[in-house]
């Protein structure tokens, strides 16, 4: 199969279309054909040689969307959509390629009106809002001081979209709904 494989850490350089093995399934994996890759910072971070218990030569992609090919032993059915995240693309192939075997309890199922695009970026997205909701203050403390040319002005308050009413029902916290009229909906639902 194709896959892009880092084969140094060196930077963007380092990076090769490649014809790697088709990964083998083994007990307790499911085989998916990948339809999309998340790109994280993770991948860069390990990419530029941040990262020293990665070791090249190695396919990137710890997150991704596919189509179950081969269940294996799992109670998932051959086309079934999933969306995934995990140790992949660190300590073993990830998924810059076009097939990856993947851990069981890593999969969840994709609802029909979503797109491979979209969920193959959602693990990262939904764990950096649950974070924020968790622990406030890391939010704030992660961002970047700006400076400006006019007066300081009162603060607007952060508007969590759909992921973050969901996960602001979860913990039980406050947020108010952003203006688009799924987040309206989502919060009166909520």
């Amino acid at each position: 199969m194709r896959a892009m494989r880092a084969e140094s850490f060196t930077g963007y350089g380092g990076l090769k279309l490649a014809e790697v093995p088709r990964p083998t399934l083994v007990d307790g994996r499911v085989l998916v054909h990948l339809t999309a890759a998340g790109v994280t910072p993770l991948d860069h971070t390990i990419l530029s040689g941040g990262y020293p218990r990665a070791t090249a030569p190695l396919v990137l992609g710890n997150e991704g969307a596919g189509v179950v090919d081969d269940p294996g032993d799992s109670a998932l059915s051959v086309g079934t959509r999933v969306m995934f995240t995990g140790p992949y693309g660190v300590f073993e192939n990830g998924t810059y390629g076009e097939w990856i075997a993947v851990r069981g309890e890593d999969l969840c199922p994709i609802p029909d009106k979503i797109d491979d695009a979209t969920t193959g970026g959602m693990p990262v997205a939904y764990l950096t809002a649950r974070s924020a909701m968790r622990s406030p203050s890391w939010l704030e403390r992660s961002a970047p001081a700006r400076r400006s040319r006019r007066p300081p002005t009162r603060p607007r308050p952060r508007k969590p979209g759909v992921l973050g009413l969901t996960m602001s029902s979860i913990y039980r916290q406050r947020a108010s709904p952003t203006a688009s009229p799924g987040s309206r909906e989502a919060a009166a639902w909520m």
